[in-house]
């Protein structure tokens, strides 16, 4: 598994308009989260396996701000911390009846969590999406569901060469499927490039019909480990700006739930909304019907078991970053936690709380061992 799962990074939990008064179970990298808010209104997010007798938090209820367990009452804060023991109230509260806290950032209209233990200054930062706070954009937002690994995803919306095949019917030509030579920009966390896209004109009502002709558009898109994102940025004629942010979020091993967000400049009236997500929809679902059946669903570990060209460049570069990340430590050992936690052990990923405290009831999620090579 070339891109596996990884912590240390920042994910989008879900959109801040989706956690109100009431406990959110969360599923990312194939661990259960439960995301609250707290007394400030401030959003939260743990470990849902309760210390006690491994209830699920999530099934339970708020109690005066914080999360009550449904098996025995055990209250747990936004820290993690256990605040009461119902059955003996008097009882000193046990060092390790603690559960896994997460960092936690609302921006841009979503929930962003760190999933993982780096202190603040190691931890990357999140994407520019100023757009999504500009007036000058209209914004639509929606979700989708893969049965894909986050990799593929991601490399997917890397990729341009695939347009005028896939989206030949949206917004691909398959008549000029030419890509022209492109520069990568990458630092630490992001990369991007501009390149030309070739657009048919289409006629009709529904601009459905082709012309022949095609218009040459400018495209920028990129990608960011946090999110992780997806950014895309058009401009099909002369002052109009589209925007699209894509955040792939591993659900599981080949399970993926993708936020997204598209802002325009033009047509801002709320009646081109519809129109506007059901586009989208309509494009992620004619990428879906092509990932579904990708082998292997994961990036191979060798990359010599594919054939890459230069207009790969842009998804190279993604496969670099990560495989930084996993000679780091950050690569979760996913067939050590089916083959030694599954139905046996719990174990959590490890939140910043676990460098200063010592002595956890549940074991931190194994990793692949970081390595120099």
């Amino acid at each position: 598994m070339l891109n596996p799962m990884l912590k240390n990074l920042w994910y989008v939990v879900a959109p801040s308009t989706q956690l109100g008064s009431a406990l959110l179970p969360v599923k990312l990298l194939g661990q259960a989260f439960v995301a609250f808010r707290d007394e400030h209104g401030a959003a939260r997010l743990l470990s849902d396996i309760c210390v006690h007798r491994g209830g699920s938090l999530s099934a339970g209820t708020k109690a005066a701000h914080t999360v009550q367990c449904p098996y025995h009452g055990w209250r747990f804060n936004g820290d993690g911390v256990c605040t009461q023991i119902p059955a003996q109230p008097d009882l000193r509260i046990p060092a390790k009846a603690r559960v896994d806290a997460y960092p936690v950032v609302e921006r841009y209209g979503w929930i962003w969590a760190f999933l993982g233990d780096l202190p603040e200054d190691q931890r990357p930062p999140l994407p520019a999406l100023d757009w999504v706070d500009d007036p000058a954009f209209r914004v639509v937002s929606g979700h989708f569901d893969w049965d894909a690994s986050w990799d593929r995803v991601i490399e997917n919306g890397l990729d341009f060469a695939h347009a005028p095949f896939v989206h030949g019917s949206t917004f691909g030509d398959p008549d000029h499927p030419q890509i022209d030579a492109f520069e990568v920009r990458t630092d630490s966390w992001s990369g991007d490039a501009t390149m030309t896209m070739r657009r048919p004109v289409r006629q009709g009502l529904l601009r459905r019909r082709a012309t022949g002709e095609t218009v040459a558009v400018e495209t920028r898109p990129g990608f960011h480990l946090s999110g992780p994102c997806v950014t895309l940025e058009l401009r099909p004629r002369d002052g109009w700006t589209i925007q699209i942010v894509s955040a792939h979020v591993p659900v599981g091993p080949n399970r993926t739930r993708t936020w997204w967000m598209m802002g325009r400049t033009f047509m801002r009236s709320a009646l081109f909304d519809r129109v506007t997500v059901n586009r989208n929809l309509r494009i992620f679902r004619e990428d879906h019907e092509i990932l579904r059946r990708v082998r292997p669903e994961r990036v191979p570990d060798d990359w010599q078991r594919e054939v890459s060209v230069k207009s790969d460049a842009l998804q190279i570069a993604f496969r670099r970053r990560v495989l930084e990340l996993e000679k780091q430590g950050c690569r979760i050992d996913e067939a050590r936690v089916e083959r030694d936690y599954r139905g046996r052990l719990a174990c959590a990923i490890p939140g910043p709380a676990r460098r200063e405290v010592s002595g956890w009831a549940i074991d931190a999620i194994p990793v692949v061992a970081a390595r120099e090579d």
